[in-house]
């Protein structure tokens, strides 16, 4: 179908622990299915599912052993179809992670390539030609095979990588970016690609997407023509599908021909300023920074980092029908509710929602899941496994995700976390001032399709989008905004209006139209 991308807002599920129909203790497509209509009342009109490929597991999914296939764990290829009818009965758009970097090893392609015999895939995976290659810049692996070689890895040591080749070959089993294996490589991902879209799909977010060229420069010039190349092929039969990018940098994604690009959790990017630096509630640490976020403790230094790291990658994303996407969070990463509380997640969601932008939130954060941390790694998750805990839905068996016996769930279930039910009779609850963010998202044509943006130069989180203003006061002091006649269209805390001056306490935040 024909969809307006610009206008609409994603859910991401991660299949594994969104709802079990069947009651083997896994998610799968059926119940993704069953939940569709209340995925609809949050005002959500996207959808992205994680992998629901056949896989070893090794790695979450993201270790495919057949690109061609669903993984039975989830149901079939009927029961996809289905979800996919259903989904766009309902308005959704649905987009299939596509795994474009690598392969498990336990697939037919990797292991017809580390045959010793050289066959039409010897070349889809980067060998090298010698068993004891060793450099200090690739991850190659060794001792395996027969094949008198080594394989690169792209991740873990058993996602062999596809071969799009390098950009500077410095041996000579490196091949340039348009030799006969990363030819044949860009064929194959043409080939999955246009497989899912056929079934239904309406696009992809692709997984790794900057890092597919080897030995790429920091410009990521290789990188950028295998996509102009891939797109090239795919939108000749499916031209409007849509594509976002995990690269989580715009000026080189949105050139490359992908509609959109993820601001990811980096430390130098904005939304790390504001949602994720240092030491969250729980006293866990992200990776980097070692304050409080922006939207927790005001800080003046912070509050501009974030304003010049956020007007470099919008000005990168201003071309037409070219999009940043802000996310809640990921598979990946710890509970954005790590960081903030319910009024301060309002805030957040507030202004990442009306930014000109395309967003996604993490299935799970409408609830104000926490990560469920000191949990053994599950399905390679490691770190990021006590974010992948089931979706509580209500106080029934297994909090509504499924029924079969406690210790045959595919994760257990964070006790500390509310639920669905909890939650919806609240008109004040977090799960309800999604919906109200994503009401006025739907209705109010100033806060999509276009990248009008002005911002007030006073601390407050404040722009303008048209006639429409976003406030969140994330200082420690009350704030007036001067306004023309209008209205407010929502309000998060104490708002006044007062003789054409909004008068906005801490912690509080509002949308207002002006007539």
């Amino acid at each position: 179908m024909t969809i307006d991308y610009s206008k609409r807002s994603f859910y991401e599920i991660y299949p594994t622990s969104y709802f079990d129909s069947n009651g083997d203790g896994i998610g799968d497509l059926n119940g993704i299915s069953q939940k569709l209509e209340y995925i609809k009342s949050l005002g959500f009109t996207g959808l992205w599912l994680n992998p629901i490929f056949k896989s070893p597991f090794r790695d979450g999914g993201y270790d495919i052993s057949d690109p061609f296939s669903v993984d039975p764990r989830f149901g079939t290829l009927e029961d996809l179809k289905t979800m996919l009818a259903k989904a766009h009965s309902l308005g959704f758009a649905v987009l299939f992670d596509l795994v474009g970097g690598h392969l498990s090893w336990d697939s037919y392609y990797f292991k017809q390539s580390a045959e010793p015999t050289p066959n039409e895939y010897s070349d889809l995976f980067i060998w090298s030609d010698n068993p004891w290659m060793m450099d200090d810049k690739l991850r190659m692996v060794r001792g395996l095979y027969d094949r008198n070689g080594t394989f690169l890895a792209n991740f873990f040591v058993h996602q062999p990588a596809l071969n799009y080749g390098f950009l500077h070959p410095q041996y000579s089993w490196e091949e340039p970016i348009d030799g006969k294996g990363p030819t044949k490589a860009k064929k194959f991902l043409v080939k999955i690609i246009d497989y899912w879209l056929s079934q239904g799909f309406d696009g992809f977010r692709a997984d790794m997407a900057g890092w597919m060229v080897k030995q790429d420069d920091e410009d990521a010039t290789g990188t950028i023509a295998m996509w102009k190349d891939v797109f090239g092929q795919v939108r000749k039969d499916y031209p409007d599908c849509v594509a976002v990018s995990e690269w989580s940098c715009p000026w080189q994604s949105l050139k490359s021909g992908f509609d959109s690009d993820f601001v990811l959790y980096w430390s130098e990017n904005f939304t790390h300023a504001f949602l994720r630096n240092g030491k969250g509630l729980k006293g866990q640490h992200t990776f980097f920074g070692d304050g409080t976020p922006l939207f927790h403790t005001w800080d003046k230094a912070l509050f501009d980092q974030w304003k010049g790291d956020f007007a470099k990658r919008f000005d990168a994303s201003k071309d037409d029908g070219k999009w940043l996407s802000l996310i809640s969070g990921n598979h990946d990463t710890s509970r954005l509710a790590d960081w903030l509380t319910e009024q301060e997640l309002k805030l957040a969601y507030l202004v990442g929602f009306l930014l000109p932008n395309v967003p996604f939130m993490y299935a799970g954060d409408e609830i104000g899941q926490t990560t469920y941390f000191g949990l053994p790694s599950k399905d390679g998750g490691y770190a990021r496994t006590g974010t992948r805990t089931p979706m509580k839905w209500d106080h029934g068996v297994d909090n509504g995700f499924s029924t079969a016996p406690e210790d045959k769930l595919y994760l257990p279930i964070n006790p500390n976390d509310k639920t669905v039910s909890d939650l919806e009779d609240d008109k004040d609850s977090l799960l309800n001032a999604i919906a109200k963010i994503n009401y006025i998202r739907n209705t109010d044509s100033d806060l999509t399709g276009n990248h009008d943006l002005s911002f007030d130069d006073s601390d407050p989180i404040s722009f303008k989008r048209r006639k429409t203003l976003v406030v969140a006061n994330i200082t420690d002091r009350i704030e007036k905004v001067k306004v023309g006649k209008g209205q407010l269209l929502l309000t998060f805390g104490p708002v006044e209006v007062d003789d054409g001056l909004l008068v906005v306490p801490p912690k509080s935040g509002l949308v207002y139209r002006e007539d």
